[in-house]
C-alpha cells in the first residue's frame, strides 16, 4: 500500500513542476492566477496524500481553511481582473 502513496506524491510533484512553469510563463494575469490556485489545491492534496502515508488526521481543518481561504482568494483576484482587462 505504501507505493500507493509514493506513486501518488510522484505524481503530485511532477504536476507542481508543471504548474510551476506555467506560473512562471504565462502570458496573462489570469493564467498566473489560476496556476497559483493549482498550486494550492495541489499543496493540499499532497498533505492529504502525506496524512493518508501516515495514518495522522489531525490537520483536516487546518486544509479545509487553508483551501477555502485559496478559493476566495482567487474569486476575488478574477473580479478584479475582470474589472480591469477589457473583453476580447
Amino acid at each position: 500500500m505504501a507505493w500507493v502513496f509514493a506513486v501518488t506524491f510522484g505524481l503530485l510533484c511532477v504536476a507542481g513542476l508543471l504548474v510551476v512553469v506555467r506560473l512562471l510563463r504565462g502570458r496573462t494575469t489570469l493564467d498566473r492566477i489560476v496556476a497559483v490556485d493549482v498550486f494550492v489545491t495541489l499543496i493540499v492534496a499532497a498533505t492529504c496524500v502525506g496524512m493518508g502515508w501516515l495514518g495522522d488526521g489531525s490537520n483536516i481543518a487546518l486544509l479545509a481553511a487553508f483551501a477555502l481561504l485559496a478559493f476566495i482568494g482567487s474569486i476575488s483576484a478574477a473580479r478584479l481582473i475582470e474589472k480591469k482587462e477589457p473583453y476580447r
